[in-house]
């Protein structure tokens, strides 16, 4: 029957109706509608500012290139950074945070992923398309030789430090988890991606792309402390000082801080900050005529490996770290034996300490796919600062190519993320028994008993009235 306190007022009624009517009339409109073209424009604007910021770098790239008018290796690079983890800090839980620092099989396998299987199957593609093009690199229908040495050096860079901290947050993901991993990953990247750079580079095949560091034959030692120098530097002015000044002033003026994040809407202002960061990459690529240097068959055969790899990459990730291959714990029966149900108890926790949940997956797979300019490039031009200026600009091509094509694709993902992180987590809603009772035996005996009591008390009811 109707509860006659949980129905709507008039005026709610009212209201539904009008709502209804509304959605209705949206429904109706046709495709070509103004405002159904308005919606589309407002609900994909990230995409769209990627497009015509890449447009205004074509056009003008003397604005936002590296000593260009508005000085972007300053203002983008350390500006626009800096406050994206300015936003970042004041908007994330310290607790959380801490919590995610201390869990070291996020670390292990999103840097894993990131600096050792992803360079390694880059690796063994590049060579095999060197192998099939055999001497053809030399000429101008062939792949060119440095944009696949700088194939390789974009598998060894760090993750990006602002893209995959926005996405994970439109998903809807953990962000604590995405920040951590971008701390984490730009500050041994600075130490790793020299020495993986050597190591990759150490055959005859490639011997044209090992590093010289530094021009006026400064030694490789120089170089690298030069490096380490210039990254730690960068990593702690736009990285590390900005996010921890957000996180005091969080704790310290908690009410306020979320009033303003949520009045201003800090969220989309690190979305759009973003958008500078992409704008400056790809000016200073066409102020240095990075493009014009190399074949048009290079530049299709990147984009289309670019995005490949992002895709495969990322099913890679999901299927690594959920194991879909094998049951949730839950569904896995337990035997009424004391000794086997101790056994499959014990394959149960093993299966669920492999796994990540779906919050935690979604900044793995933003983090330990993505590949960034913000340290990449600085490390790029002095791994190679002794090499002319036209080679630099072309072995960062696949770097700035891909890190564009994965923002662009990734602010496709965050949809089916988004959709994703919604619905229950088959394998972490239900937590593991500590026991594994037999309730087959147990439970049949107590309703006995129990039916047992209610019919004799019935009979002794009976026989009184009686």
């Amino acid at each position: 029957m109707p509860d006659s306190s949980s129905s709507p007022l008039p005026t709610d009624i009212g209201e539904s109706t009008k709502l209804d009517q509304t959605q209705a009339q949206n429904k109706s409109k046709k495709w070509y509608h103004p405002l159904k073209i308005l919606g589309f424009l407002i609900d994909n604007w990230f995409l769209i500012g990627i497009g015509i910021s890449i447009i205004l770098a074509w056009r003008f790239p003397n604005i936002a290139s590296d000593g260009g008018v508005i000085k972007s290796e300053y203002s983008i690079k350390y500006g626009a950074i800096s406050l994206i983890f300015l936003i970042t800090g004041l908007t994330l839980s310290t607790f959380s945070l801490y919590n995610q620092i201390k869990n070291f099989k996020l670390h292990l396998f999103t840097q894993g992923f990131c600096f050792l299987f992803f360079p390694t199957i880059i690796f063994i593609i590049v060579n095999i398309v060197n192998v099939s093009q055999g001497n053809n690199n030399e000429i101008e229908k062939g792949i060119d030789k440095f944009i696949l040495a700088g194939l390789i050096v974009m598998g060894i860079m760090p993750t990006t430090v602002a893209s995959n901290i926005s996405m994970t947050r439109l998903a809807g993901g953990n962000v604590e988890s995405a920040t951590i991993e971008v701390c984490i990953g730009n500050l041994i990247g600075a130490f790793i991606t020299p020495l993986l750079c050597s190591a990759f580079f150490s055959s005859n095949t490639w011997s044209f792309a090992r590093p010289t560091a530094g021009n006026g034959g400064r030694s490789t030692a120089e170089g690298l402390r030069e490096i380490y120098k210039q990254l730690a530097k960068q990593l702690g002015l736009a990285i590390f000082v900005p996010l921890l000044v957000g996180q005091v002033i969080q704790n310290l003026f908690p009410k306020q801080t979320k009033y303003i994040s949520n009045k201003l809407r800090l969220a989309k202002i690190s979305t759009f900050l973003l958008l500078l960061l992409i704008w400056s990459v790809f000016s200073t690529q066409f102020e240095n005529q990075a493009f014009e240097s190399v074949s048009t068959s290079s530049i299709i055969f990147l984009v289309f490996l670019n995005l490949g790899l992002y895709i495969f990459f990322t099913i890679l990730c999901i299927f690594l770290i959920r194991l879909p291959f094998l049951p949730p714990s839950s569904t896995i029966s337990v035997p009424d034996n004391n000794e086997n149900s101790r056994k499959r108890l014990s394959w149960k926790r093993i299966i669920q300490s492999l796994r990540f949940n779906k919050s935690e997956s979604t900044a793995i797979c933003f983090c330990a796919v993505a590949k960034g300019m913000v340290v990449g490039a600085p490390t790029l031009s002095i791994l190679y600062g002794g090499f002319p200026e036209k080679q630099k600009a072309i072995l960062s091509i696949p770097l700035v190519l891909y890190q564009g094509q994965q923002v662009a694709v990734a602010q496709i993902l965050v949809y089916f993320f988004k959709k994703w992180n919604e619905k229950p987590d088959i394998y972490f809603d239900d937590p593991l028994p500590l026991i594994a009772p037999s309730e087959s035996q147990t439970l049949p005996t107590i309703h006995e008993r129990g039916s047992e009591s209610v019919s004799a008390e019935m009979r002794s009811m009976k026989s009184r009235d009686a």
